[in-house]
């Protein structure tokens, strides 16, 4: 399939998908990633992949975790160069793998398990939540103050306190996004909780 964009249409049908509140007040960590997603079966069966596509998003997300691992020894801003080059190529699979309806509820299923602000940014909203120049910074100074503190935040990480750290971090990139939406007008607001889509449980439910 070749690569498609989000068309204004395409993205005024999220406004009358219901919103994914339900997934409130959960401690696990909700910024797993687009090679994680791309790469989870449950996904792709949510997706309704074919084989083919199944094994191109695999293969697409390995790489993608592979690339990202080998930056981890490199400084800040390589690290950052060579992490965003690795996400590009992910997405330039998705794009000519996946078509428009998979893509649609793939970037609804991103919004549910990204935390942080800057999805609020995303070039696929830009017709949907029509965000202001003071709007849209004031979101970036969210985003890089959240940023800021999330790097301090992993420079005190180590063996011993890995999972207390990363709960910090869950909780700080959570209350950014919070912090974002509250800049919106209520219509806004109204949109972007459509954008979300339809519930989408990333594990099972645990059984009674």
């Amino acid at each position: 399939m070749h690569g498609v964009r989000f068309s204004l249409p395409l993205l005024l049908v999220l406004l009358f998908l219901q919103p994914a509140e339900a997934q409130k007040g959960r401690t696990r960590s909700r910024n797993l990633g687009i090679s994680t997603l791309a790469g989870n079966s449950r996904v792709h069966k949510e997706l309704k992949l074919s084989d083919e596509q199944t094994a191109a998003l695999k293969k697409a997300a390995a790489e993608t975790r592979t690339a990202v691992k080998a930056a981890q020894g490199l400084e800040e801003q390589q690290r950052g160069k060579k992490n965003r080059e690795a996400t590009q190529k992910l997405r330039a699979v998705i794009s000519g793998t996946c078509s428009e309806k998979q893509q649609k509820r793939l970037f609804q299923i991103e919004i549910q398990y990204t935390s942080g602000s800057w999805m609020l940014m995303r070039q696929e909203l830009s017709g949907v939540l029509k965000l202001t120049k003071d709007q849209r910074r004031q979101i970036r100074e969210v985003s890089r103050t959240s940023q800021g503190k999330v790097k301090k935040l992993r420079e005190t990480r180590n063996d011993d306190n890995r999972q207390e750290v990363q709960l910090k971090i869950n909780a700080l990139l959570g209350q950014a996004r919070k912090d974002a939406v509250k800049l919106l007008t209520e219509e806004q607001q109204k949109s972007w909780k459509a954008a979300s889509g339809e519930v989408f449980e990333l594990r099972p439910a645990k059984k009674k």
